[in-house]
């Protein structure tokens, strides 16, 4: 399953840039800051391989490259701040970086000229830039010709913010690779216990991939920890800057915090339905927590839109449909148990209604080829949904006789989501010494 961000990319930087010339006597302190922009060089490298294909399986490679120089940052932030009058009058080194969500589409439409910084010029990604300047980068994650805009700053917390973002970024690509590694008919979970004709995994398999999807869902609540850490104690700092892209800012994060929680909830809905065995299920518990997911997209949704026009143009299309056909696909999903809800109860035409506007919603889905949930959507419509569909429609047809109600009418119908079980994990800094 591909992941619908980009890595952030960084530049070069020189260990004499990071201390006045007093400091740079001291030769301990400065081999160990050596050290740091080693492990800075190693985690830009990768990134940058990273960017350039659609295959994690060497995402672990960039999150060990990342913690290794995560780890001597935050010594060095400490080091700063507990040494301000040594540092006070150093020409601060320029940190570059490049942005996981914006692209280069909207800026060549003329879209991108906000509050963050100056539409790029066409001369390409002139290292030379001045730091309100936004330029070019390197391909989008799945090989599209997109380009990252990038960002300059002399403020340690852009690094450390930017550093932390690409953490995150990184441990939720490390749970879609583990979804990825699953039969594609884990993303239809939801309905294959429960309907006729849908093919459940053996007892082996579904072990194996339960264990896959709680790791995956840890990841993505380890994901929502950092970037509330972001928030909590890196924008701050960063408040009076004014930077090129938007990723760093609250609505930014808190976007990204939604979205990893939606989707460990999906996963840990999927973890039910596989391990529930010892109860009767009934389709009215997934509903409402499918419901409950919808509502967090729906919250990513909303943290996006509260950005100034510009900017939310500038926002990368793959982010802005992953977030649009998901929350279509979860609410398809929670309309086809209630469905099954209604017609358990005997309420023929409502259990009609329920079905035909699922189909809607996943037919619209399925159209965007380039969206991540446009499979999802196709293998719903070709399994077990149209059978039922069809038997809906009978029962009604012989038995029920009821009017179908508007889709308006089953919309206000929709019970409120049940509070989900994920749980953003607090980030704690590496230890320093």
């Amino acid at each position: 399953m591909q992941y619908y961000i980009r890595n952030p990319k960084t530049k070069v930087i020189s260990p004499s840039s990071l201390l006045p010339s007093p400091l740079q006597r001291d030769t301990e302190l400065y081999v160990r800051i050596s050290k740091m922009c080693t492990l800075r060089e190693t985690m830009r490298e990768r990134l940058k391989a990273q960017s350039k294909t659609d295959d994690l399986s060497r995402i672990n490679t960039v999150l060990t490259a990342i913690q290794d120089y995560l780890g001597e940052l935050h010594w060095y932030v400490g080091y700063v701040e507990s040494n301000k009058e040594a540092f006070k009058d150093m020409v601060g080194v320029d940190f570059i970086w490049k942005s996981a969500i914006v692209s280069k589409l909207h800026d060549t439409m003329g879209f991108s000229r906000t509050r963050y910084g100056k539409r790029a010029a066409n001369n390409g990604d002139s290292d030379g830039a001045s730091a309100g300047t936004v330029g070019l980068g390197a391909r989008i994650l799945g090989g599209r010709q997109d380009k990252q805009k990038r960002t300059q700053s002399t403020s340690i917390y852009m690094e450390l913010g930017f550093t932390l973002l690409a953490l995150a970024i990184a441990k939720s690509m490390g749970a879609y690779s583990k979804v990825a590694s699953l039969d594609t008919e884990i993303e239809c979970e939801t309905i294959n216990i429960m309907t006729p004709g849908a093919r459940v995994a053996s007892e082996e398999e579904g072990e194996m991939g339960v264990e896959a999807l709680k790791r995956a869902s840890v990841e993505l609540r380890e994901a929502a920890g950092i970037f509330q850490h972001i928030i909590d104690h890196v924008l701050p700092h960063i408040r009076e800057i004014r930077l090129g892209v938007p990723d760093l800012t609250p609505d930014i994060q808190y976007m990204l915090q939604m979205l990893s929680l939606a989707d460990s909830d999906r996963l840990s809905v999927r973890v039910w339905l596989r391990t529930d065995r010892n109860r009767s299920k009934t389709p009215v518990m997934p509903a409402n927590l499918l419901l409950g997911i919808q509502e967090r997209y729906a919250n990513a949704v909303t943290s996006l839109r509260t950005l100034h026009s510009g900017e939310f143009r500038s926002v990368s299309s793959k982010i802005q449909n992953y977030m649009r056909d998901g929350q279509l696909v979860i609410l398809a999903q929670a309309m086809i148990y209630l469905a099954q809800v209604h017609s358990d109860n005997q309420k023929y035409g409502y259990a009609v209604g329920f079905m035909r506007d699922a189909r809607e919603l996943l037919a619209e889905v399925r159209k965007h080829n380039s969206s991540v949930h446009a499979r999802t959507a196709e293998m719903l419509l070709k399994g077990p949904l149209e059978p039922l569909y069809s038997l809906y429609r009978r029962n009604n047809d012989s038995i029920g006789f009821e009017p179908v109600p508007s889709s308006e009418d089953l919309r206000a119908r929709l019970p409120s989501g049940r509070a989900l079980m994920s749980r953003a994990i607090q980030y704690s800094p590496p230890a320093t010494s």
